[in-house]
């Protein structure tokens, strides 16, 4: 230390100052230093007041207050507060009108179904076809597997969960509920209020791929738990079409990229994919998210009709709230802060953590509606996820953003 004290031994002082944010050790011995050496110069007292404090608590014992503190009053809160409320006054607007009678039941199952058959293949084409390339993308496939090993777990742990309730308790729904989280209407409007229109794009090409099990299992795992069904419906599963359309988008974009790129400044390809403008599947994509979540938003209007009082199973449906909205986004938030490699992306990193703190799938009450079948816990979990969700995934996104 005191040979460091010498003429010259400030700049090995800067040159250490440049390690003492991401070390309090080595901070506390710059301050040592500086006390041994010359009064700080004024570049380094504004340096030593904007980096952040890494003191253990017994000696800072504010680093509480100061923790929340950055979570809920730093931009990255905001940000993502106002993500959720972007989507929370779009799926408002369907809500009112169904309350109101504007928007009946056969409209919502209209959007419902133009979405899943129109819009949202076009945004898939338009998205793969802008965004998905697989050398720069080689282990895609990683992302596709990971979606359906988080489904897998997440349908054995309602499995599990659901044998103290008899069918008529709702067994069946409590397995859906866990089952499935809202991976397309929800997670996408997020993203696209979160990110810049070129990181969407990307984010909703992981998206996609991500769900490919999702959209593939929903309905065969739902026809089997719900009604009863034996045996595994590979038609229904592989020709729903955001399914075939994410398959032939992963062909057509993915093995034959080059070759398909090939023709992307012919007339047609500027037609159909857009090039210095959008072109037909892109106005149409266009459509995905407002729609959706006008969708999302009546449909919770239609299942939350009766009020939180009418409902029975209250404690089931908070248990279902609880894995949705805290020890699932927990485990999420683990494998992100274990694994940073791998989540070096922020939008990758975004997605992966919306997937594991996304409400129940909305699915699961059109299912219902679609079969007439009674619903028992359905509307109390829907009314109190997307209720609580409005503050649980901004607080969720903010950690990772």
């Amino acid at each position: 230390m005191a040979e460091l004290a010498k003429p010259g031994g400030g700049r090995v002082a800067r040159n250490i100052h440049k390690f003492a944010t991401r070390d309090s050790a080595l901070r506390a011995a710059l301050t040592r230093l500086r006390k041994l050496s010359h009064p700080p110069t004024s570049r380094e007292k504004d340096e030593l007041a904007s980096a952040p404090t890494l003191l253990p608590c017994e000696e800072a014992p504010n680093c509480a207050p100061v923790f929340w503190q950055r979570i809920f009053g730093g931009d990255a809160f905001l940000l993502a507060l106002s993500a959720t409320a972007k989507v929370f006054f779009i799926g408002l607007a369907g809500y009112v009108l169904v309350a109101r009678g504007v928007l009946k039941s056969e409209a919502l199952a209209a959007f419902s179904s133009l979405v899943a058959n129109l819009t949202l293949p076009c945004l898939i084409l338009q998205r793969f076809s802008q965004g998905f390339d697989p050398h720069v993308f080689p282990l895609w496939w990683v992302l596709v597997v990971a979606g359906a090993a988080l489904q897998v777990l997440q349908i054995a742990l309602g499995w599990v969960l659901s044998r103290r309730l008899s069918q008529e308790q709702g067994r069946g729904e409590m397995v859906m509920l866990l089952g499935f989280q809202n991976s397309g209407f929800f997670v996408l409007p997020m993203l696209q209020g979160l990110l810049p229109s070129p990181e969407f794009g990307r984010a909703a090409v992981f998206c996609f791929l991500f769900i490919i099990f999702f959209n593939a299992s929903f309905w065969p795992v739902g026809t089997r738990v719900l009604l009863g069904e034996r045996g595994f419906d590979w038609k229904r599963a592989l020709l729903a079409p955001p399914t075939i359309v994410t398959i032939v988008a992963l062909v057509f974009f993915g093995i034959f990229h080059d070759f398909s790129h090939g023709f992307s400044h012919t007339f047609t390809w500027q037609v159909i994919f857009g090039g210095q403008s959008s072109g037909v599947l892109g106005l149409l994509g266009d459509l995905t998210t407002p729609l959706a979540t006008l969708v999302l938003g009546g449909t919770v209007g239609q299942t939350a009709a009766r009020g939180w009082a009418g409902f029975s199973n209250k404690g089931v449906a908070l248990e279902v709230c609880f894995w949705k909205l805290v020890a699932f986004p927990l485990v999420g938030l683990a494998l992100i802060h274990f694994f940073p490699v791998l989540f070096a992306d922020r939008s990758l990193r975004l997605m992966i953590m919306l997937q594991f703190a996304a409400p129940v799938a909305m699915n699961v009450p059109i299912f219902f509606q679609q079969y007439g079948l009674p619903m028992r816990l359905t509307p109390a979990v829907c009314l109190a996820c997307y209720a609580l969700c409005l503050l649980s995934v901004p607080l969720w996104v903010a950690l990772v953003l």
